[in-house]
């Protein structure tokens, strides 16, 4: 007897895992033990939220663009002219403009949000992942901190730039920026085949500035 295929979608549970790194965070800044500046505080898990956040996206544009039921639905599309190996190993942000631009005739305009917060958010995983103890601190830093996204330091403190990203609100902004890109994604696909394909954004829900009460 032949064995049955079974699929399996992986970018909610990436996305929710930062929810639940993001719950954590405020537990921690309730209990008044690390740094916080009004609706912001420090948080060991920022780190592995930024990762996961462009894990989130990369998963789902394999999940809903580069799926079986996508191909089926647009088995004439320009984007299955490309060798699968080849659209599976280009850089993500080339992906995000290239997939639904050859499915549908529409692409993000990479000068506007949420393009512009995503491309920052993948240079913040890519400093991560590949950290190299430097001293100097990225410029976007500084850009972080006038949003009040990263923590900003004391005029008189200058403590190591991986310190000001390791905050609630880099959480936040870092799962927005992912919501707002799959929500946008979707947003491309003809409005007949929206719920079907598009289904997999429902699990991609900001979380507001008014839900960030940490007491």
């Amino acid at each position: 007897m032949a064995k049955a295929h079974i699929t399996a979608t992986i970018s909610p549970d990436l996305v929710y895992s930062v929810r639940s790194m993001l719950r954590l965070s405020l537990d921690l800044a309730r209990t008044g033990s690390v740094r916080r500046i009004g609706i912001n505080s420090y948080s060991p898990h920022a780190f592995a939220a930024y990762v996961a956040c462009v894990a989130s996206i990369e998963a789902f544009i394999n999940e809903t663009f580069l799926s079986w039921q996508c191909r089926s639905s647009y088995e004439s599309a320009a984007l299955w002219d490309i060798p699968t190996e080849t659209l599976e190993k280009a850089d993500l942000l080339l992906k995000l403009v290239l997939v639904p631009q050859l499915l549908f005739g529409q692409k993000f305009e990479r000068g506007k949000q949420p393009f512009q917060d995503f491309a920052l958010l993948c240079r913040v995983r890519n400093d991560v992942v590949h950290f190299k103890m430097q001293f100097q601190e990225p410029k976007y830093v500084r850009a972080l901190c006038d949003r009040k996204i990263a923590l900003v330091e004391e005029p008189d403190e200058e403590g190591p730039w991986p310190h000001k990203l390791s905050s609630s609100e880099g959480i936040r902004w870092a799962h927005n920026t992912a919501c707002a890109v799959a929500r946008q994604l979707v947003s491309f696909i003809p409005q007949d085949q929206r719920n079907s394909l598009g289904r997999l954004a429902t699990n991609f829900e900001p979380i507001e500035e008014s839900q960030m009460d940490a007491g």
